[in-house]
């Protein structure tokens, strides 16, 4: 569940019964305002004080909005049912994801389901290894692609989740979106995690957003992820001394 900063406009429009009294509708006033502003503001505060860019990943009314016209711009279909997902993989258009790696796993994904975009997998290879050269801990990913039929299962019991049709509908059904858990992450694997996606998403390779109902960050990667990658490739044949040396250059730049 992620925290939405509320549409101010929404506020404005409630206006009181012809019944109730000045008072009354004053004191609902407050009470709409403390339950859709300063609470969610008071939790983000912490964040807020210390500088980091978690305010900066909350979702906004906009988020699926942005998500699905990326998805749209980067000619992206959305998966209707498990048979069209075995096609794509047969096709190249999603590729495999290991059940456990070094440096990631997958948490409660169905065998179906364990696939990727070619790019998404490519930026979940380098952030995960990139995170366990800095804090010897593996990241714990808990989706990946979806179906329509997941998707509208996943919101008759689950009333936050994302629409599975229409501008609103879950990225997931692309293929190019992850969610990554916070639950066996450290305060400073949170504090790093949210200035790497936060740099790559101010560039407009992803769109990622931190949830916290379920602690998790959503990441939508985009098609163009490929072309950053490849810019920051180095020589073709490095000895193990210089790939420990692009190793350690890599988790301090953009990715510290």
């Amino acid at each position: 569940m992620a925290i939405v900063i509320p549409v101010t406009e929404s506020l404005a429009s409630d206006t009181a019964k012809p019944k109730s009294s000045p008072r009354r509708f004053a004191k609902r006033s407050v009470i709409l305002w403390l339950a859709g502003v300063a609470l969610p503001l008071a939790l983000l505060l912490p964040f807020v004080v210390r500088g980091q860019t978690s305010l900066l990943l909350i979702a906004t009314s906009a988020s699926q909005p942005i998500q699905n016209k990326r998805a749209d711009a980067d000619d992206l279909s959305r998966m209707r049912d498990v048979a069209m997902i075995k096609r794509f993989r047969a096709n190249g258009y999603l590729v495999p994801v290991p059940v456990s790696t070094r440096y990631y796993y997958l948490h409660g994904i169905s065998s179906h389901y364990r696939y990727l975009r070619p790019w998404t997998k490519v930026f979940l290879d380098r952030l995960s290894r990139q995170h366990y050269a800095k804090f010897k801990r593996r990241l714990r990913v808990t989706s990946l692609v979806r179906t329509v039929a997941y998707q509208r299962a996943l919101a008759r019991r689950n009333s936050n989740a994302a629409s599975y049709r229409g501008p609103l509908r879950s990225s997931h059904l692309t293929g190019a979106t992850l969610d990554i858990s916070k639950r066996n992450l450290t305060k400073g694997s949170i504090s790093w995690m949210r200035r790497v996606l936060y740099s790559l998403r101010e560039k407009r390779y992803l769109y990622a957003i931190e949830e916290f109902g379920q602690p998790t960050f959503h990441v939508m990667v985009f098609r163009r992820y490929q072309d950053y990658v490849k810019g920051r490739k180095g020589p073709r044949h490095k000895s193990p001394r210089e790939a420990q040396v692009q190793l350690a250059a890599d988790s301090t730049s953009d990715h510290s």
